[in-house]
């Protein structure tokens, strides 16, 4: 009986070991695999950063301005919201630190990408953070983050205005619930 009880406990050993192998080794060959890596980590997760898995293929398109700022959409969630872009996937989606996988809209168009990934990030505990102080050190003034309202319900009714952080929003209402302080009529562009 003492013999049966030890190859139980020996079998359990090496299938958890061979279990978090593949775990690191998945891990490993996902890294191997980024074109985007992220440029910053969190040791607090088994996963260090997160993935935004992406239909697009040219890694250039992350290279736009994120708004009014003169750094990159690209460098933004790569480094303020430890995430790296993943080209060339099967569909859209974000990969959190604890491997939740969210739907991300199908799209093809980098900025609306990004922005969706920021979004649904700043709805993490540690996402939040994050947001909070890329807003303070980049839009403070134009975004006040005490009138952001996540539950916003906006006409359908397209009426482009150009918020003071650079982007387009399809209505005021939406600007308004960004948290933004000032907007001018018409689109950005």
């Amino acid at each position: 009986m003492k013999n049966f009880f030890t190859l139980i406990i020996i079998f359990y050993s090496i299938s958890c070991s061979e279990e978090y192998s593949s775990d690191s080794d998945r891990d490993e060959n996902i890294s191997d695999t980024i074109e985007l890596p992220a440029l910053r980590t969190n040791s607090s997760f088994n996963q260090p950063y997160r993935i935004l898995k992406t239909t697009i293929s040219d890694p250039a398109v992350f290279d736009k301005n994120y708004g009014n700022l003169e750094i990159s959409i690209g460098y933004v969630l790569r480094y303020y919201f430890y995430t790296a872009i993943d080209l060339n996937s099967d569909k859209n989606e974000l990969i959190s630190m604890d491997r939740t996988t969210f739907t991300m809209p199908d799209t093809s168009d980098s900025v609306e990408l990004i922005r969706a990934a920021i979004s649904e990030i700043s709805d993490m505990s540690y996402g939040s953070q994050e947001n909070d102080q890329f807003i303070t050190k980049y839009f403070d003034g134009c975004i006040d983050l005490t009138k952001v309202n996540k539950n916003c319900i906006a006409p359908l009714i397209i009426y482009p205005v150009c918020g003071c952080d650079g982007f387009t929003y399809n209505h005021y209402t939406l600007a308004e619930c960004s948290g933004l302080v000032s907007y001018t009529q018409g689109s950005c562009d």
